[in-house]
């Protein structure tokens, strides 16, 4: 009752207010995500997304037009909304080949790119219904004003439109993880996917998104900064509430208040034994005293990601074997950063991590022999990953590509 009545109280004054001072507003029209005209605290004019204008936009569509066949169509469909129950959706988090292609953060789209076609959206059309529970969302006048579409339909318009462009390509690419029945059902579709000319877009645009330009970069830096920094005041709060879902709450709030708008994965948070388990997240153990805690956190800022791990003793000292421990990763971390060059691959750093660290664990005791297959029952990892809008991101690209410059990759050291 009290939320309700609290609506209502919000929507009556919200009308009262803009009926005496409609004379002297300026009307801002709500596109569905951040705008400069909505949220000039976060975009400049030109942006997008924040950070990201409208011209790199399109030299992304333009880069991916220039590696697709002369025939070829890439087709993206926006992340669905995933249910927590029948009426509770999980905060949504846009597919990052279709957020890089077009810069829509909503769901519910289809966006077509060729050499022919240009860059076509198809748009969700929102009811009053859908707008009173949900908000505004963007539709076709957005898509070609905003996102700079060549050509835009509402989704009702796709069955009608989608088939003609399809028939006259050679081949089709489309995003496999995001690939929804409206399009897949299709006759044209269907036809070509039964004659192998389906094929998954990307193997462009991961290759597209390894290179990160100055203005990613840019914000994979401020992404990092805020992690660290949340994770810097999590070790402080540590030593008063040594839980492991405290520091996780800590963390989180952290990242949020410094300005990222989620965690970029459910932090892990483990003491003692829970430290051991790669991707631990109950975060459930209160950690005594004497253990160790890792933490290994990343935030997600406007669409690109961070990742950190860090190990310390919440209680204020190493016992002599933590520290030798320690120091040998610390080491090795160092190491190994200096290996990250133009020229040299994950692959070859982490051979170099792992000769290292069986050395180095040896001369500790804690390794018996000098097997790769002893150190690979402590440490089942890879070394690190590359990094941007995904946290293992372009998945399809290869460990053993060497290095370039704006290649972002994540050491996994667990110093």
């Amino acid at each position: 009752m009290k939320i309700v009545l609290g609506r209502l109280l919000q929507r009556a004054s919200l009308r009262q207010a803009i009926g005496r001072r409609a004379y002297s507003i300026k009307k801002s029209v709500d596109i569905g995500q951040p705008s400069p005209a909505s949220h000039p605290q976060l975009l400049k004019e030109g942006e997008i997304t924040p950070g990201i204008t409208s011209e790199e936009y399109t030299l992304r569509r333009n880069k991916l037009l220039e590696v697709l066949p002369e025939k070829g169509l890439a087709i993206f469909a926006a992340a669905p909304v995933k249910m927590m129950t029948d009426v509770v959706p999980y905060t949504y988090r846009q597919d990052a080949d279709y957020l890089y292609i077009t810069g829509c953060q909503q769901p519910g789209g289809v966006a077509v790119l060729g050499h022919e076609c240009g860059f076509c959206m198809f748009m969700p059309e929102a009811t009053s219904h859908d707008v009173i529970w949900q908000g505004q969302i963007a539709g076709v006048s957005v898509a070609l004003e905003v996102f700079k579409a060549d050509r835009a339909y509402p989704m009702s318009k796709l069955q009608q439109i989608l088939p003609d462009i399809m028939k006259g390509s050679s081949e089709l690419f489309h995003n496999v993880q995001t690939a929804v029945p409206t399009y897949m059902e299709l006759d044209a579709f269907q036809k070509a996917a039964s004659s192998g000319k389906v094929k998954d877009v990307s193997v462009f645009t991961h290759e597209l998104r390894l290179i990160k330009s100055p203005a990613e970069l840019k914000l994979m830096r401020e992404s990092a900064s805020i992690a660290c920094q949340a994770l810097l005041q999590t070790m402080f709060h540590s030593k008063t509430h040594p839980y492991e879902g405290r520091l996780s709450a800590k963390v989180e709030y952290e990242c949020k208040m410094k300005g990222a708008q989620r965690m970029a994965f459910n932090p892990v948070v483990g003491g003692g034994p829970n430290a051991s388990v790669i991707h631990y997240s109950r975060n459930d153990q209160k950690i005594k005293n004497g253990d160790l805690v890792l933490m290994d956190v990343g935030c997600e800022l406007h669409g690109y990601v961070s990742d950190i791990t860090r190990t310390w003793p919440p209680y204020g000292s190493f016992s002599s074997t933590q520290e030798e421990l320690y120091d040998l990763i610390l080491q090795t971390n160092k190491d190994c950063v200096e290996l990250c060059k133009p020229g040299a691959s994950i692959r070859e750093i982490h051979s170099f991590s792992v000769e290292m660290l069986i050395k180095g664990l040896n001369e500790i005791g804690i390794l018996k022999d000098s097997r790769s297959s002893s150190y690979h029952q402590l440490n089942p990892t890879s070394i690190g990953h590359y990094l941007g809008m995904d946290v293992h991101d372009c998945s399809i690209v290869g460990y053993d590509r060497p290095l370039k410059p704006g290649v972002v990759s994540r050491d996994r050291n667990k110093d």
